[in-house]
């Protein structure tokens, strides 16, 4: 009989840069993740599969042709820099879609697209590292995205204090190690891991 492995996400399942998915204990880092503090931590958006003869933790792109990146889709990002009037970043996924992204990655969101509500302080509604589900309303010839509709905005955020993922807590976020709250433009399925959900 041979050993059945219990991993922090299940095999095969699709995972987002930042997912814990191992530890260094079960198994090594490969292609598509690294090594942080113990952990094995996914760096790109794919399935995670593991090499068992190497013991070895993979997470392969869902990809192979090219996508193009239209108005109307709905972006997977990380956020990677805040100014006052703007979020810039990085899509690195199209909900529905099993294709690597064609082109300019970067995108931007801006003051006025991120809510129905005014937004004084842009640090209040998104932080750099978080994960952020949003549509793009124009694809050329710069990215622009936008958060207003409910089903939009942070569906897995980090704690500022101590980088572990928070907990919805009605309209803020909790980290369970600190107790740290926060708030954020939270979707409204914040917490669930539905990278796919695609909204129209």
């Amino acid at each position: 009989m041979g050993r059945s492995y219990t991993y922090m996400i299940k095999e095969g399942s699709i995972v987002l840069p930042g997912d814990k998915i191992a530890t260094t204990e079960e198994l090594v880092a490969g292609e598509g993740t690294f090594e942080d503090r113990g952990d094995i931590i996914a760096s790109i958006v794919g399935k995670f599969v593991v090499d068992k003869e190497k013991m070895k933790a993979i997470v392969i792109p869902t990809t192979d042709t090219p996508l193009i990146l239209k108005k109307g889709d709905t972006a997977i990002c990380e956020v990677k820099q805040i100014s006052d009037s703007l979020v810039i970043v990085k899509i690195v996924h199209i909900a529905g879609k099993k294709r690597q992204i064609a082109g300019e990655k970067d995108a931007a969101i801006h003051i006025s697209n991120i809510s129905n509500e005014f937004i004084d302080d842009i640090g209040r509604k998104f932080r750099i590292g978080d994960i952020v589900r949003a549509k793009i309303i124009k694809a050329e010839p710069a990215i622009q995205l936008s958060t207003k509709d409910k089903r939009l905005g942070v569906i897995k955020a980090f704690c500022i204090n101590c980088r572990n993922p928070l907990i919805r807590k009605n309209n803020l976020l909790e980290c369970p190690i600190c107790g740290h709250i926060e708030e954020r433009k939270l979707a409204d399925d914040y917490g669930e891991g539905n990278i796919d959900r695609v909204v129209k």
